[in-house]
């Protein structure tokens, strides 16, 4: 039983090095009125899909990359993708793209030097280990990108609270929550 106490240790620590401004900027977009395209790639995109699923709860208007019923981006729109390498093919190519069209990009990620260079002007790095295990990474009992997807999955929830279900009530919430279950 005393490896859940080792991951929550490591991730308190880990949430302890989060920029609080960047994060602080990710709470205010949360709160404003635009679009919300989500994209990851594996557990990242479950986490991302997580975080749509709670952001749309809380009245925002949210699709995921890649479902069949994703509409066109535009100007004012948000790219937020969670990815730990900050870099795929797919990824490089979704914020070329975002950028074309006027979209606003926010990335969370493992590698801070991925936000400014794909632009983001929002977003943080989260310093935690990932599966290619650089030698910046912190040591983890944690294989692969666990300890990224987790705090990813931690901070967003947090984010939202912080944010936009501040100003909306458990209620609203719940009427938004699918009935089709």
């Amino acid at each position: 039983m005393q490896t859940p106490l080792i991951i929550l240790q490591e991730l308190n620590e880990l949430i302890k090095r989060v920029d609080k401004t960047q994060y602080d900027d990710l709470v205010d977009l949360l709160k404003q009125d635009r679009r919300f395209f989500f994209f990851g790639e594996g557990r990242s995109g479950l986490m991302a899909k997580a975080a749509a699923m709670r952001l749309m709860h809380c009245g925002k208007t949210v699709y995921v990359i890649g479902e069949t019923t994703t509409p066109s981006m535009g100007q004012e729109d948000i790219l937020l993708i969670i990815s730990g390498s900050g870099s795929s093919i797919q990824l490089d190519g979704l914020c070329k793209i975002a950028h074309e069209l006027g979209a606003e990009v926010a990335m969370l990620t493992a590698d801070a030097s991925k936000l400014q260079e794909h632009r983001c002007k929002y977003g943080f790095a989260i310093p935690a280990a990932t599966k290619k295990r650089r030698e910046w990474e912190p040591a983890t009992i944690q294989p692969l990108g666990n300890q990224f997807d987790q705090a990813a999955h931690l901070l967003l929830d947090a984010a939202i609270i912080d944010g936009p279900y501040s100003e909306d009530s458990m209620g609203s919430l719940t009427k938004r929550h699918t009935n089709l279950e």
